[in-house]
């Protein structure tokens, strides 16, 4: 690329984690802001007996390093246990959506209306030991 630097990080995206209250006996969604990530989509299609269909997959890659707006990273034990206002982290059936939101209380359902596009996070592969881009890949769909 003649010396020309690409950033692909370029992203701004809101991951909202799933945490149970139990003063009201279901989850809340907690955001976080996290500047500085990879979003890529994709159709995929099958066919089944219903015939053929087709859905939206995601990769998301946050990198080690993200840009979380002071917030640590902790591993899902952790946060469940730790202060939502500190921590973040990448669990299964936590929801992403592409820009900065930073409203709180939004429901998975709330965030599809507003947002329309949305992820749920289906699978997080832990490549922080990656020598070169120590990153989380995120699938969701």
């Amino acid at each position: 690329m003649g010396g020309v630097a690409v950033r692909l990080c370029d992203e701004t995206v809101t991951i909202f984690n799933a945490r149970l209250n139990p003063e009201i006996g279901y989850e809340e969604y907690h955001p976080t802001v996290l500047t500085g990530v990879s979003w890529y989509s994709t159709v995929a299609a099958n066919v089944d007996s219903g015939g053929l269909n087709a859905a939206s997959v995601y990769t998301i890659r946050i990198p080690a390093n993200v840009d979380a707006g002071g917030k640590e990273y902790a591993d899902p034990m952790e946060y469940a246990d730790g202060d939502a206002a500190e921590l973040w982290t990448i669990n299964q059936g936590d929801v992403i959506v592409k820009g900065a939101v930073t409203e709180t209380g939004l429901t998975p359902v709330q965030l599809m209306q507003r947002f329309g596009e949305i992820v749920t996070v289906l699978a997080v592969t832990d490549n922080r030991r990656a020598p070169n881009a120590p990153h989380w890949r995120v699938t969701g769909k």
